[in-house]
């Protein structure tokens, strides 16, 4: 089935000569063992979709007609959705995926590297401007006012940027706006992050959205040390007068880290979306959600981010209800009755054990689990581990089981 974008044009006549890259070549490291086989923008998210859908949604609400992508971590995933999904919202070559192999062995060495790695590519399309987009944020943009902004302002490159709270500043660029919203300094995850002029408790941080000048990048992307855009396109752009700063108010979140995951996912489980979903007609939703066994439960409630469920047997006994206290199921994860779970990421197709407790005490689950900030991230091959330590040894001589030499020494 043919996917038709939520645009009565699908290519707005304003961005004909604008490109659209989006930079899914991120390992996501800080999400350790979720993406071992996967990128992170092909990680699943908020049950149904997909991270990088958010990215490629808001591009064909927007009236974007030609889309790179540029892959290089674990693609393979990635590639396949995006052809079956998204393909076809970019008929005829609209949507072009580009591997780090276009690059050479070493593949793409920063995200400004990309463009230089495909600029012939785009001088082909024609292009103007280049949006340059990340696959791995959550959030929804019209990018129709940023680039009328961009053109409006005179500058070579326009970022999109947000106020965050200064203490969570130090993660992001973080942008010191001047007059007429020309870009007078610019700092790359800074120790001491620099405050908005008027509020001293808030920081104008990058969101990694940028358009940008194409025949202007081009000439900076001569200089083969030019691989990054933190790092060195924007400090040059803003060195010379060229950059300036779009202020977005929308909901925008980094889900980078195993916190910022499992926040967003509850914030569009705990109630309205907080933000609209990457769904367009005709899309198929094909990913597994994941599952709460219905023959084990005869009822479910939501109190706030604690979710308890009463097992058909037994619901007199506390020790048999379930309860998921701001916790994440991702596709095909299941938990038995008697369960609790506080602040924990369930990985996809994991099973936790009848009775089992995560997110008690953090000493005891990073024995066996991920820990990481404020949330706990369980796995199959956690769960195994854990059994493995704990599974009662039959001794020859006496009959009976015995415990693991480490168990019995513990005791």
């Amino acid at each position: 089935m043919a996917v038709t974008p939520e645009l009565t044009d699908p290519v707005a006549p304003e961005l004909g000569d604008t490109v659209a890259i989006v930079l899914a070549g991120g390992q996501g490291t800080r999400l350790f063992e979720l993406t071992g086989r996967d990128c992170k923008p092909a990680l699943p998210f908020a049950r149904f979709h997909r991270i990088v859908d958010f990215t490629m949604a808001a591009l064909a609400r927007s009236g974007v007609g030609r889309v790179m992508v540029g892959t290089q971590y674990r693609p393979e995933s990635l590639t396949a959705h995006l052809h079956e999904v998204w393909a076809p919202v970019w008929p005829n070559g609209g949507l072009m995926l580009r591997d780090g192999a276009a690059a050479g062995p070493a593949g793409y060495r920063g995200t400004a590297d990309v463009l230089r790695a495909n600029a012939a590519e785009l001088d082909a399309m024609g292009a103007r401007e280049v949006l340059v987009v990340a696959a791995d944020h959550v959030y929804s943009m019209d990018y129709r006012g940023f680039i009328e902004a961009h053109r409006e302002r005179g500058a070579k490159l326009t970022l999109a940027a947000m106020p965050v709270p200064r203490e969570e500043a130090g993660r992001f660029g973080i942008v010191t706006e001047g007059p007429g919203h020309r870009i007078a300094g610019f700092a790359e995850k800074p120790a001491k992050p620099a405050a908005i002029h008027g509020d001293t408790k808030q920081s104008l941080a990058s969101l990694g959205i940028y358009v940008i000048d194409w025949p202007w990048l081009r000439e900076m992307l001569a200089d083969p040390k030019v691989l990054d855009f933190g790092e060195d396109v924007i400090p040059q752009a803003v060195h010379g007068g060229e950059a300036a700063v779009w202020r977005w108010d929308g909901y925008w979140r980094d889900v980078g880290t195993l916190d910022g995951l499992r926040e967003s996912w509850l914030d569009f489980e705990e109630g309205p979306p907080p933000c609209r979903r990457p769904l367009v007609p005709g899309m198929k939703v094909r990913m597994q959600a994941a599952t709460l066994p219905r023959d084990a439960f005869t009822s479910s409630v939501n109190l706030g981010g604690l979710r308890l469920m009463s097992p058909m047997i037994g619901s007199g006994n506390p020790d048999r209800w379930t309860a998921l206290d701001r916790s994440v199921l991702m596709p095909g994860a299941r938990v038995s009755p008697g369960v609790r779970l506080t602040n924990v990421i369930v990985a996809p197709n994991t099973v936790i054990p009848h009775g089992m407790h995560i997110g008690d005490d953090p000493t005891e689950d990073a024995r066996w689990f991920r820990v990481s900030g404020e949330t706990t991230l369980v796995n199959s091959a956690m769960l195994a581990r854990r059994g493995a330590s704990r599974a009662p040894v039959f001794s020859l001589f006496h009959g009976g089981p015995t415990l693991p030499r480490k168990a019995q020494r513990a005791q």
